[in-house]
């Protein structure tokens, strides 16, 4: 791995929640660790309309560093996806990294995302740690298996301690709309990803800032925001019933011409599952319709240029 790189300007964003007890820590440590490096870098804070206290203490951060940092302060709480996209947007770095607030990623880590980014020649570097629960990871795969299904092309959702390079970062700043998920959007524009093995020696004061259930309220966004899943299935069902009532009323016509039934009891049958075919059928191709609109409205690219000569 190469370890003299000369990065150029490193855009470190780190959206801000109500992190009072390790906002200050973070910056102490991302800026001794690059000063050590000699790297020349921005931190881009973006306060997500977190409580006063750690207001005052971003403030006091910002005149601290001075020209080293952006401040950034959202008029309501918008979410870490949107926080985040919003300092992407802002960022004038070669490279952008982006770091949660909690110290639940150590930012001494950042070194080696980056120095894997140029070893690598990745577009994009994901850091990631083996201290999550079983639920959790049992939770990313399955999400995973919704999102890529058939495609395989990724075995991981990847996390918010990530490592863009630049053109990669504007492209995703493209997408600043409601419910948008950065690494659903990277998956878009590249394959070429590569992921950085953590330590877990995380800090014992260190928290996510996310629970159990607001993890699974996340997978559920993900999956009915970011994957045509629940309409294909939704589609596929409606055809498979519709072709199931159509044969089946074939059927009891048949028994009626070649058996006989009694009066009025195979018209009512027949009627009932013809027009059951009609309707499930006709709620498969609005199905179809439907997830149509849902891949314009996300703006998915039709292509990406890595290169160009």
């Amino acid at each position: 791995m190469k370890t003299n790189i000369q990065p150029g300007l490193i855009s470190v964003v780190i959206p801000v929640y109500n992190s009072q007890e390790t906002i200050g820590s973070v910056c102490k440590i991302i800026q001794h660790q690059l000063n050590e490096k000699q790297w020349n870098f921005e931190i881009i804070l973006v306060d997500d309309h977190s409580n006063s206290e750690t207001q005052k203490i971003t403030e006091s951060l910002k005149l601290e560093f001075n020209d080293k940092m952006q401040l950034i302060r959202l008029a309501k709480n918008y979410g870490q996806n949107s926080a985040t996209l919003c300092g992407i947007s802002h960022a004038k770095g070669d490279i952008v990294v982006t770091l949660d607030d909690d110290l639940d990623y150590r930012p001494e880590d950042i070194i080696p995302l980056v120095e894997t980014l140029y070893a690598t020649e990745a577009d994009v570097v994901y850091g990631f740690h083996n201290n999550t629960s079983i639920l959790r990871k049992w939770g990313r795969k399955i999400i995973a298996r919704f999102l890529y299904q058939g495609k395989g092309k990724y075995s991981t959702l990847g996390s918010s301690f990530r490592v863009l390079k630049k053109d990669l970062a504007e492209k995703v700043s493209l997408h600043a709309h409601d419910h948008a998920f950065i690494n659903q959007i990277i998956s878009w524009y590249t394959s070429d990803v590569a992921y950085y093995k953590l330590s877990n020696n995380t800090p014992k004061n260190s928290k996510s800032g996310y629970s159990t259930f607001e993890l699974m309220k996340i997978g559920l966004k993900l999956i009915f925001f970011y994957s045509s899943f629940p309409l294909l299935a939704i589609m596929g069902f409606s055809f498979l019933a519709a072709a199931i009532s159509f044969v089946a009323g074939i059927y009891y016509l048949i028994i009626k011409l070649s058996k006989g039934a009694p009066l009025g009891y195979t018209s009512t049958i027949v009627s009932i599952l013809f027009g059951s075919s009609i309707i499930l059928f006709s709620i498969g191709v609005l199905a179809a319709f439907i997830n149509r609109i849902y891949d314009t409205r996300i703006k998915k690219p039709t292509f990406s240029i890595k290169h160009k000569t």
